[in-house]
């Protein structure tokens, strides 16, 4: 069974939001954040899909389990970086991949 709660509040803490930030982003009283965290309440559909819209990652991101039950959540320099190749040629691909090698 799939942990919502934990899902956000991993999302919550690599984000470093606070529940009350993301209460008011969501429009939402933090109470509702803290119970669905707690796991004494489940959000709507269309509140999942607005935490997801929040931290940037599609619904089958949150709960997709691969081989063990985390999600994946790319930190948000990462999925930034990813977002911004989708776009790249494959030359400046390379020259991108050089780059990031030369500087490790």
């Amino acid at each position: 069974m799939i942990d919502i709660g934990n899902r956000v509040i991993k999302l919550r803490k690599l984000h470093k939001i606070s529940q009350n930030k993301l209460a008011i982003s969501l429009n939402v009283a933090a109470a509702t954040i803290n119970k669905i965290e707690k796991g004494t309440a489940k959000p709507s559909i269309d509140l999942l899909i607005k935490i997801c819209e929040f931290f940037s990652i599609t619904l089958s991101e949150f709960f997709n389990n691969g081989n063990n039950s985390e999600p994946v959540i790319l930190n948000p320099q990462l999925k930034e970086l990813l977002d911004n190749a989708k776009d790249l040629t494959p030359e400046q691909l390379e020259l991108l991949s050089k780059f990031i090698k030369s500087i490790k």
